[in-house]
């Protein structure tokens, strides 16, 4: 019978006491019933890489996406062009590695009447069309402007469709030559006149120096992109141009 009375009692007891909240946070057990040998010690600060962080295959470049056509689009582009008195082609689609291609890519061959583009091209018709009014607009009357009776007759390139990354670095983002939007523009070619080519020329005080600012300057209101000497050591001797579309319409013009 004492029993009996006893246990009520116990839980009456432990009622007043102050319990905590949560029990007791449990402790990881280790993987093996034995414990686990000290782990070797590497020379000075240097840590033993972990085999499992080794065995790890690095995270898959960034890619990029090939834009869409559609033929509607492409025939309004053509008569542009064809307006502009273009010499173009268009060639089969191109297709490569990382979203690298161009659906319906075009060769220039004349950028403007009596204005070859050269060498052979391949770039979205878009693309083109930015150039064509980037020379109609603004090459053509700085030329006019030039000293002399110089006619422009050529535009060299340095690319145009690349399937690479960004300033030719083994990592990073997708280059917009990789998908057709983008131009390397290196010399223009005159008669009545020697050519002017695309190098460092601040300061230089001359008309080389105005035609090349002038020409940079003005492709600002036809590329999302513009890039030059100045901007970083890999545009010292090239105008990099692209149609690259950014939130809010943003272009960077350096």
């Amino acid at each position: 019978m004492r029993r009996t009375y006893l246990m009520p009692l116990m839980f009456v007891a432990l009622a007043g006491l102050d319990l905590p909240a949560d029990g007791p946070v449990p402790v990881d057990k280790p993987e093996q019933a034995t414990a686990p040998e000290p782990a070797a010690k590497a020379p000075g600060n240097a840590k033993i890489p972990n085999a499992a962080a080794a065995d790890q295959k690095p995270a898959p470049l960034p890619g990029i996406t090939t834009p869409e056509e559609s033929e509607a689009a492409l025939a309004g582009c053509e008569a542009e062009l064809r307006k502009l008195q273009v010499t173009f082609d268009r060639l089969e689609p191109v297709t490569g590695e990382n979203g690298c291609g161009i659906t319906a890519p075009y060769a220039i061959t004349e950028i403007a009447k009596g204005v070859s583009f050269s060498p052979a091209t391949e770039m979205r018709c878009e693309t083109a069309l930015s150039l064509a009014r980037w020379v109609e607009g603004v090459v053509l009357p700085a030329t006019a402007s030039l000293p002399g009776k110089a006619r422009l007759t050529a535009i060299n390139h340095g690319s145009t469709y690349v399937c690479r990354r960004r300033n030719n670095l083994p990592t990073g983002k997708m280059s917009e030559h990789s998908i057709g939007n983008a131009v390397d523009v290196v010399d223009f070619e005159f008669d009545g006149r020697g050519p002017i080519g695309i190098v460092p020329r601040a300061g230089d005080g001359n008309i080389e120096e105005a035609f090349q600012r002038a020409v940079r300057g003005g492709a600002c209101l036809h590329f999302t992109t513009v890039l030059g000497p100045g901007a970083d050591a890999s545009h010292d001797d090239h105008l990099h141009f692209d149609i690259a579309e950014r939130r809010g319409g943003y272009r960077l013009c350096e």
